[in-house]
């Protein structure tokens, strides 16, 4: 050991998050029996990496995610990654960053988590009105269904972002507390 913890600091977190992103593109082929639309862990790994490990690193495992899940889904489904879902899972990386990076409060994360979801909704929905996927309309009306008939989507994606940022904030807490005390988030000024 060289003296500088950083390396090894990174490690166990680092390896366990490149795990979870290969996992996260792999439930995209699981058949729909199995994995309900838009329940994917993608979401949660981007808020988690961006809160523990910084910024760039976020955005690395989300890349990673992506890369991997979309690729899978073209040789598999003959299905052409959308830019802006990228970008809109950027923001979960932002918003982790900005929001999660100091606290282990589960209202906090669960806010930052449905905040996120509700971002992506508003935004990946708008996309698919302007680019017209489905005939809605170039009117408020059209709008307006394009979002109501988003809405199951949507509640499966909260699902899955709750479900997952649950399982990695929560295993973090708990892991930092019994085996990796140098993990642990500083909860200076924050009520438990």
């Amino acid at each position: 050991m060289t003296g500088d913890s950083t390396p090894t600091r990174l490690k166990p977190m680092t390896l366990a998050l490149a795990s979870v992103a290969v996992l996260a593109a792999a439930t995209a082929l699981l058949p729909q029996t199995f994995r309900p639309w838009n329940v994917s862990p993608i979401g949660a790994l981007a808020l988690f990496a961006a809160a523990r490990l910084g910024f760039w690193q976020g955005v690395g495992f989300v890349a990673l995610a992506l890369g991997l899940k979309d690729l899978g889904v073209y040789l598999h489904y003959n299905f052409e990654p959308h830019f802006p879902t990228w970008v809109c899972f950027a923001v979960y990386v932002a918003l982790g960053w900005l929001l999660l990076t100091k606290t282990e409060n589960p209202a906090i994360i669960a806010a930052g988590t449905v905040g996120a979801g509700m971002l992506f909704f508003l935004a990946t929905n708008f996309v698919s009105w302007l680019e017209q996927a489905l005939p809605y309309g170039y009117s408020l009306t059209g709008l307006g269904n394009c979002y109501e008939a988003a809405l199951p989507f949507y509640r499966n994606t909260l699902t899955g972002d709750m479900l997952f940022a649950a399982a990695l904030f929560g295993a973090h807490a708990v892991l930092s507390r019994a085996y990796f005390p140098t993990e642990r988030v500083s909860n200076a000024g924050q009520a438990q």
